[in-house]
């Protein structure tokens, strides 16, 4: 019998995701990215044996992880974003106004050290606690970020989606409340405790320089959902499930947890090979305009040591097809600032 490329890779991921913990320690101990290889791959027997005995032991907690979802616990925010900037002010602004547009209560934002004008930006928000305002210095801060939003959030918030300022969450349902189509799609499915939302790149619109206006409405081109990078998630979650943030697309859950696609079927890591996209998206500004991106990469990377390199502008710059659907929040946005 033919084993498909699609099942290989799924095993390969789930086998990763049951031993991910062994396998950082590996890889942040040995500089040499080949040595590190080497001796992952003399552990293979023993990854192979775990995969099988975690995931045995992961099935029969789901039980209890359902008698946790079923307690009737109010939360004062049900719906929460954590995010961390530098730099970012120009932007921070219109990606609170449109995440409070769709039902976002709460902002866990850390701040990585900005020399702009983002703190300012952020004091009236501060002040009607909309926003949790963390000054966080240090390099590749994002993933300890992360987890300590986990630690500040977990008793307020009922779900809590880890996104950068260059994504927006998008649901082509206007007429529908963001957190009640989550929360019925986790409830719905033994073991679910949060969602991986596919990303939607959207390209430059052939800008080269920096426009007036919102990100929302400048960029009004995306990808085609099959495209490699719109397989990767990023991941609203429980945060009372979740044993450690250790990638800024998933988190490590506790046994017995887990996230589901819109579909319900079960995600073990950063990606959800998809066709087409269903209600939710994560809308992706990667690029945005030529000058935009030399600004981003000057910034430097969030989750690791080190700057983007030039080539990713081509490659994230895909604008396959027009896509208006965030003109109806823009025109929301600018009307309130009239």
């Amino acid at each position: 019998m033919k084993i498909s490329k699609l099942t290989v890779l799924n095993i390969k991921i789930q086998c990763y995701y049951y031993n991910i913990m062994f396998c950082l320690r590996i890889r942040r101990s040995f500089k040499s990215k080949r040595l590190s290889n080497i001796i992952l791959t003399l552990c293979l027997p023993y990854f192979l044996i775990r995969w099988g005995i975690l995931k045995l032991i992961d099935h029969i907690l789901i039980q209890k992880t359902e008698k946790i979802k079923q307690k009737n616990i109010c939360f004062k925010y049900p719906l929460g974003i954590v995010t961390i900037c530098k730099n970012e002010g120009y932007y921070i602004k219109e990606w609170i106004e449109y995440h409070k547009l769709i039902g976002i209560n709460r902002f866990y934002i850390y701040d990585n050290e900005s020399e702009d004008d983002t703190k300012t930006i952020l004091t009236p928000y501060i002040e009607s606690n909309i926003v949790s305002y963390t000054y966080f210095p240090g390099k590749s801060k994002q993933l300890e970020a992360y987890n300590d939003a986990i630690r500040r959030a977990k008793n307020e918030c009922k779900y809590l989606a880890f996104i950068d300022l260059d994504e927006f969450i998008y649901f082509d349902n206007k007429n529908e409340n963001l957190y009640n189509y989550i929360d019925n799609l986790i409830k719905s499915h033994k073991g679910a405790c949060g969602i991986g939302l596919n990303w939607c790149i959207f390209g430059s619109s052939n800008k080269i320089e920096k426009e007036e206006g919102l990100v929302i409405e400048r960029f009004l081109y995306s990808s085609y959902a099959k495209r490699g990078y719109n397989h990767h998630i990023k991941t609203i979650c429980n945060p009372r499930m979740v044993k450690d943030y250790i990638s800024p697309h998933f988190p490590l859950y506790k046994l017995g947890a887990f996230s589901i696609n819109e579909n319900g079927q079960r995600l073990y890591a950063w990606y959800n090979v998809i066709n087409q996209y269903e209600h939710l998206r994560i809308n992706h500004y990667f690029t945005k305009s030529k000058a935009e991106f030399l600004r981003k990469r000057a910034r430097g990377l969030a989750d690791r040591i080190g700057i983007y390199d030039l080539q990713q502008f081509d490659k994230y710059d895909l604008n396959d097809t027009y896509d208006d659907s965030m003109l109806y929040y823009a025109n929301k946005i600018n009307q309130k600032k009239e």
